[in-house]
């Protein structure tokens, strides 16, 4: 059975992200596993180029492992939100670490990628930067998601009387009532096309094992 592998670059626990992710998974039919990025230990790239000629990383951090995992897999599900008008500084820095695959040649070439992105904006320049890289990588795009997010002044304790709340600018009131806040299992339509992603990767993958 194919090994499928979600990466959320959510650090906030069960997060929407986390959850629409862990559908995709559950819905393509072969094993899969989920990873939450914010519990590893992962550095930045140090541009160092000893990968070159072994392909492996010289960094003694836990991204080594997920490398061959990266390696193992035939699908690969990535999801990222925006801080300041771009990906999170997370995910970045998980998806720069993937550069000892490139070189020589692509170990990544052929495999199947899916791009969630959320936030409760900009969440369009995610999905352009994630689809750009499994572009980069020579993955083929199985598709994309973009789902909400909620605003971080709903829940900070200070969002009805911050000066520079988010509230009043994206709800048009101060005061935080419930429905302003997005729950993603209980949108259908989000769920509904979310398995229907993972279906399709899922049978993408199969009819290249």
């Amino acid at each position: 059975m194919a090994l499928i592998l979600g990466f959320s670059g959510s650090p906030i626990p069960n997060s929407n992200l986390d959850f629409v992710i862990r559908e995709i998974l559950q819905a393509t039919g072969h094993k899969t596993e989920f990873i939450k990025i914010s519990h590893h230990n992962i550095r930045p790239c140090l541009g160092c180029f000893k990968c070159v000629s072994t392909n492996r990383c010289v960094q003694d951090d836990e991204m080594n492992k997920f490398l061959e995992k990266i390696i193992e897999a035939q699908g690969i599900v990535i999801g990222g939100f925006p801080t300041f008008f771009s990906l999170n500084a997370l995910t970045k820095t998980f998806l720069e670490r993937w550069y000892p695959l490139k070189h020589r040649r692509m170990l990544t070439h052929g495999k199947y990628g899916v791009t969630v992105a959320g936030g409760f904006r900009d969440a369009a320049k995610v999905k352009e930067y994630i689809n750009s890289f499994f572009k980069w990588y020579q993955m083929d795009l199985v598709g994309d998601i973009q789902i909400s997010g909620n605003a971080p002044c709903l829940f900070c304790g200070y969002g009805e009387d911050c000066l520079y709340s988010n509230v009043p600018l994206f709800y048009g009131s101060n005061r935080i009532r419930p429905e302003m806040f997005f729950q993603a299992k209980e949108d259908k339509d989000l769920l509904e096309k979310a398995r229907s992603l993972g279906r399709k990767l899922g049978e993408k993958v199969l009819i290249k094992a």
